[in-house]
């Protein structure tokens, strides 16, 4: 196939060096560079015919120096706009289309052990963790950290930003004060101290939730990285957050995202050195005494932590061996995407001849980070495992899919490139043991296994003895119309919900059409989640058009604290996802006992049963339709109307016969029990062996799985 050229502009953020405000923090050379530029505009205007007397003439001198200001400002913001787009557009990534030859899939041997030695330590980093969740990136580490820590054989850790507003909630302790070396605006190295504080974050073993039994206490142990100590520039001001919706952008901060997550990735490399390096005389006791066996990176944003402990890494200096790196991908579109400007990451890292070397990371004048842990840690692997073999074996294509894919191919013909598909959290989240849900009497019965069917039928649902769940659901409904949060006229009207950040990528170009259905059913449709990239102008319009049928819900903290009631009362689940590598929501959702309208794309695949046909009666657990172009939605809207209104008809019906909806509803729930972390050769089962491997890899000096299997 003959290749061809395309223009791609990245979607995940703006190049923050192009932006005019962050411009200001670049360096203090460009900031002199604009005061020289308004003071020759100053002395210009006394050379501007009709300005010159009046500048010269004492009535008319602060009028005409405000017209010369306001001429300045006008010329400055002129010539920031122009310099700004010049460098935007030679920056624009310009990738050669490539078509690759096709590669098996072959997945963990499953001679791999699933066991490692007891005491095994492992770190997780990530931007994302328990208080600091935002995504689904962090629902997926804190329930993986949980499941692992939950084992009781492996010591389980954490590295996370120290995000100002966790000092609030947990009280921590110094652990070390460390420093990284930062180029200044004269490109010499500068130590820059900082320090690293720690805390336990308390969980509880409960991976049956079904089991009255108590659970048993355990922690994990979390390591924050704080701002830089330097107070005579803005560095002190990284990580800044009033609440976890500012985790990655806050108005309290005066340095660029970029540059925080580049000095993120440097000082967790430092700390990882300093916790597997034989210190003599440190600050605070190292009682740490195994040092680190495994680093699990999650995200291209932390990718650099490779690099950087690579550089850092000196034989003759540490103590234990060197700690395996397994690298965890997210997700197919954003990930592959994220990149950091080249300048940003000259401060931290000597790249030398590196853009020469390696110049398939290199693209303008900005560094693609993904490919750099793909190539680099010891095992590779995706959060879906239909994915991950969908990508190898060519069926599927994605976006700027050349940045990545020669790296992954790689990985894969030597077997280290593993879909491992994740697991639901029940620990924390789930209808049955929530504190809102139990408060309100709209906890779920646990008798999922126990229930009988026959019994209920027997006895009706008015005098059943048996707890239903369709009461707790209805109970559920009720609260929040007391709380003036729903109408009395949503107690007997059906509620379809959709979860979700406000992205194209998630469907949201769909909700006109799905809206004027659901308004003609007479359905509420609740729009529950967070700002970005789709316009909120759009959705607000739902709202004006259809007051009584759409209500949106934005603010982060009211979600914490009212979402949990909203998934119990709902009763259809929309994820009309473009994209999704797993589909965490929509196995929730069938959690919270809500059949799923959905595309079925990626992830979601491995775990929707489609109703293939009306006369269908079990079975199936969602309604899905196909998605023909993901550009060009107007293809499958009528296919997305049938589905959404089978699925709304089929609850009517139900709706009349409650003894046959408390039957669906518990196999939703069946269903959605069987994806947790510990089910057998699950996700938890599958990390350990893929650490197992990374592990001989690097301790044995081995460049090929199939050489250490058959060792």
């Amino acid at each position: 196939m003959k290749s061809r050229s395309r223009s791609v502009s990245p979607n995940i953020r703006v190049p923050s060096q192009y932006t005019l405000l962050n411009s200001f923090h670049s360096s203090e050379k460009e900031t002199l560079m604009y005061f020289n530029f308004f003071q020759r505009s100053v002395r210009m205007g006394y050379r501007i015919p009709f300005l010159g007397p009046l500048l010269e003439k004492k009535g008319c001198r602060w009028f005409s120096f405000i017209i010369l200001i306001l001429i300045g400002l006008t010329l400055f913001q002129a010539f920031i706009t122009i310099l700004g787009s010049i460098l935007w557009e030679n920056d624009k990534l310009i990738l050669e289309k490539q078509t690759y030859d096709p590669v098996p899939y072959l997945g963990l041997d499953p001679n791999v052990p699933d066991k490692l030695s007891n005491g095994t330590t492992i770190y997780h980093v990530s931007k994302e963790f328990g208080p600091a969740t935002l995504g689904s990136m962090g629902q997926i580490v804190t329930g993986l950290a949980q499941a692992q820590a939950n084992n009781g054989s492996y010591a389980v850790h954490v590295i996370l930003p120290y995000y100002s507003y966790l000092r609030n909630l947990y009280r921590s302790e110094k652990f070390a004060q460390l420093e990284v070396q930062v180029r200044d605006r004269h490109g010499k190295q500068q130590p820059v101290k900082f320090m690293v504080n720690r805390f336990w974050w308390n969980i509880t073993d409960n991976p049956d939730v079904m089991s009255s039994e108590p659970p048993k206490p355990y922690s994990i142990r979390v390591y924050v990285i704080g701002p830089p100590s330097r107070e005579s520039d803005s560095f002190h001001s990284a990580f800044k957050a009033n609440d976890v919706s500012e985790i990655y952008y806050s108005p309290l901060r005066q340095l660029p995202q970029e540059w925080e997550d580049v000095y993120f990735c440097k000082a967790v490399a430092e700390l990882i050195t300093y916790l597997n390096t034989d210190i003599d005389t440190p600050l605070f006791d190292l009682t740490d005494a195994r040092g680190v066996d495994v680093v699990h990176i999650h995200g291209s944003s932390n990718a650099l932590v490779i690099e950087f402990m690579n550089s850092l890494y000196v034989k003759e200096k540490v103590r234990w061996p060197k700690p395996a790196i397994a690298y965890t991908l997210h997700d197919y579109i954003e990930e592959p995407i994220y990149s950091n400007s080249i300048s940003y990451v000259q401060k931290f890292l000597d790249l030398g001849n590196y853009t020469e070397i390696k110049p398939q990371y290199f693209h303008g004048h900005r560094m693609y980070t993904s490919a750099v842990a793909i190539d680099q840690a010891q095992i590779v692997t995706f959060v879906s495992k239909i994915i991950a073999q969908e990508m190898i074996e060519g069926s599927l294509d994605f976006y700027a899919k050349e940045l990545i894919m020669p790296s992954i191919l790689n990985r894969a013909i030597k077997g280290e490139w593993i879909g491992i598909t994740n697991g639901l959290d029940f620990t924390g989240f789930n209808p049955f043991n929530n504190t809102m849900l139990i408060e309100t009497n709209s906890n779920f019965p646990r008798n999922i296994y126990t229930f009988d069917a026959a019994l209920l039928y027997a006895e009706t649902i008015e005098n059943s003895s048996q707890s239903l769940i369709i009461t707790s659901k209805y109970s559920a409904k009720l609260h929040l119309i007391r709380e003036g949060l729903l109408s009395y006229g949503d107690l007997n009207r059906m509620i379809v919900l959709f979860i979700g950040k406000f992205q194209y990528n998630k469907g949201l170009d769909f909700f006109q059409a799905a809206t004027e259905l659901l308004a003609s059913q007479d359905v509420l449709f609740i729009i529950m989640g967070q700002i970005s990239d789709y316009p909120i102008d759009s959705l607000q319009q739902l709202v004006t058009i259809y007051p009584n049928n759409v209500l949106i819900i934005q603010d982060v903290e009211f979600q914490t604290n009212w979402g949990i009631l909203y998934r119990a009362a709902a009763d259809i689940l929309f994820v009309p996802s473009k994209t999704e590598s797993f589909g965490l929501t929509a196995a929730e959702g069938l959690l919270f006992g809500c059949p799923i309208v959905s595309t079925g794309v990626g992830g979601l695949k491995e775990f929707l049963v489609n109703k293939t046909s009306l006369s269908m009666k079990d079975g199936y657990n969602s309604y899905l339709f196909n998605l023909l172009d993901e550009t060009n939605i107007k293809l499958s809207i009528n296919d997305m109307k049938a589905a959404l209104n089978n699925s709304i008809n089929d609850l009517k019906v139900l709706n009349n016969n409650p003894i046959e909806k408390e039957v669906f509803i518990r196999d939703l729930m069946k269903g959605a029990l069987k994806l947790g972390w510990n089910r057998p050769g699950g996700p938890i089962e599958m990390y350990i062996r893929a650490y197992r491997m990374a592990l001989l890899k690097i301790r044995n000096d081995i460049d090929h799985v199939e050489t250490l299997l058959s060792e």
